[in-house]
């Protein structure tokens, strides 16, 4: 989920012609250090040993990484059985969020669609021996913020001009299949997709994107619901680049388990 980021800031500096120097947002000294609170990273790739040292090195106890469907759409981008065996040995925690073309508008605009991606979650779940009462997170990947764009057009109409009735029927359609799995659902968006979501108790935790632009970023993130917040991303420390994420002083506990 790093590339929306990119995106707006790269559009600032094209339109300002500003001089930008690259730093994790909300975080003002080195993200190389421990003590930061910096309890997650989220990565598309699968991890290797020395990547997992590295970053417990400062700190970091949780690796987000992804489900998805069979035909991914990165390379490696879901998790599977061999990284979980690293991730025990190196005594660390995983955390999983649901994406494909989840950045899309028709991914919501299609029947049943949250049914069947709850469907192949369940599935990679029950293989990978994920534990019951842990969370499968599904990414809302900036959609609200597109729909809205399409409303400005005067493509969409006033009554759901952030697709939120959509967003929140493909998380009610999550719900019904997850109801007889024991298994948490989180969401992964925006500020506004956050609060509808946990508002419509839809889910149970929020893991908030750092894609300021996106609707209600800052008035959600000073509410203190969020679970988990995403930072830039950063290669300075680690040889590739993450997604820093903190972790809610409220409570530890965003659905994360121990493989």
């Amino acid at each position: 989920m790093v590339w929306r980021q990119k995106m707006n800031v790269w559009r600032l500096i094209a339109i300002t012609g500003l001089v930008v120097v690259w730093q994790t947002p909300g975080f003002g000294g080195s993200p190389c250090q421990s003590g930061n609170n910096f309890g997650a990273v989220d990565i598309s790739y699968p991890v290797k040993p020395s990547f997992l040292q590295r970053i417990k090195s400062i700190g970091v106890t949780t690796i987000i990484r992804y489900y998805d469907w069979e035909n991914e759409t990165l390379p490696g981008k879901t998790l599977s059985a061999h990284e979980l065996s690293l991730i025990r040995k190196a005594n660390m925690n995983v955390a999983v969020v649901f994406q494909h073309h989840n950045d899309s508008m028709e991914t919501f605009e299609t029947p049943n669609r949250g049914a069947i991606d709850a469907i192949r979650s369940l599935d990679l779940a029950q293989k990978l021996g994920q534990p019951s009462d842990s969370t499968i997170n599904f990414g809302i990947d900036g959609v609200d913020d597109k729909f809205y764009s399409e409303y400005k057009k005067g493509r969409r109409g006033v009554d759901d001009k952030f697709g939120i009735n959509l967003i929140k029927k493909y998380f009610q359609d999550v719900n019904n299949r997850f109801r007889q799995s024991f298994y948490k659902i989180g969401v992964y968006g925006s500020g506004l997709v956050c609060q509808e979501v946990l508002d419509a108790r839809l889910a149970s935790f929020c893991w908030l994107a750092n894609a300021t632009s996106w609707p209600n970023y800052y008035a959600f993130m000073k509410s203190n619901r969020w679970s988990l917040r995403q930072l830039l991303p950063t290669k300075d420390c680690f040889g590739e680049e993450v997604d820093l994420n903190i972790v809610s002083n409220n409570d530890s506990n965003f659905g994360q388990w121990k493989p």
